[in-house]
């Protein structure tokens, strides 16, 4: 019965997490009722930048290439620097020659330097992001530069959302950025069953240290690390579920 299963709770917006749902194992996704609801939305302000002259595009998300591809950007004969597997999916599918680094902004910086990219490059980004990307390339002598392309608007829990945390059940949120993990902490106060799976550290401890207990973080900071580690949880949930 659907009642009674674990309840997965995706906070992304609405095209990320129907992709993360699709990345999770059938198994689990047979295991657990989905409920989608995004604490964010996604909206495009633009403009685009002039990209003439510009080495390299740095995309840490995959907000930024649909804000980009919004705004008229097109694939440009250039390299593109993606965040994570799941950003440069969708970065080569859309038709730039795409280099992943590895889940996190100092990933990103790190992989530039070692790999001598030579700018000026460009960071498309939204209005909130972390890490200084394009002030750390530039301190160590990679010009880069960076364009807002969006904005990311808070959005609290539906009440559907509410009425199915209300209930007795285990809940499993993934959380993939510190400022969805501190809305969804203002958002679940007094829900005492969610248990979070967070991309790293850094998101980890964005959530209140009472949260510590409940809190397991992914072993690689991108969607295929979060997808095993969310799988794992689902597992341990109905096994315990079982047990009782």
């Amino acid at each position: 019965m659907a009642g009674s299963r674990p309840i997965l709770l995706l906070t992304r917006p609405s095209v990320s997490s129907e992709a993360f749902w699709a990345a999770l194992p059938q198994e689990a996704r047979d295991a657990v009722e989905l409920l989608i609801n995004p604490l964010l939305s996604i909206r495009v302000t633009g403009p685009l930048p002039e990209l003439k002259g510009v080495a390299g595009l740095i995309f840490t998300s995959a907000n930024a290439l649909d804000a980009y591809r919004a705004l008229g950007g097109l694939p440009l004969p250039i390299p593109a620097i993606a965040v994570g597997t799941g950003t440069a999916k969708a970065v080569q599918a859309f038709g730039f020659e795409v280099h992943v680094s590895g889940g996190s902004a100092d990933h990103v910086v790190e992989y530039v330097v070692e790999h001598g990219f030579q700018g000026p490059l460009l960071h498309l980004r939204g209005a909130v992001a972390i890490g200084r990307i394009a002030q750390r390339l530039s301190e160590a002598g990679v010009e880069t530069s960076e364009a807002v392309l969006y904005e990311q608007d808070l959005k609290p829990f539906s009440s559907r959302t509410r009425e199915a945390l209300s209930q007795d059940r285990p809940t499993i949120a993934p959380v993939f950025s510190s400022r969805t993990a501190q809305q969804l902490v203002r958002e679940s106060a007094g829900m005492d069953n969610i248990q979070f799976a967070a991309i790293s550290q850094a998101v980890a401890e964005a959530l209140p240290g009472g949260a510590a207990h409940k809190t397991r973080i992914s072993r690689r900071p991108d969607r295929d690390g979060m997808a095993e580690l969310v799988a794992e949880m689902i597992t341990d949930a109905v096994s315990l579920e079982r047990r009782l």
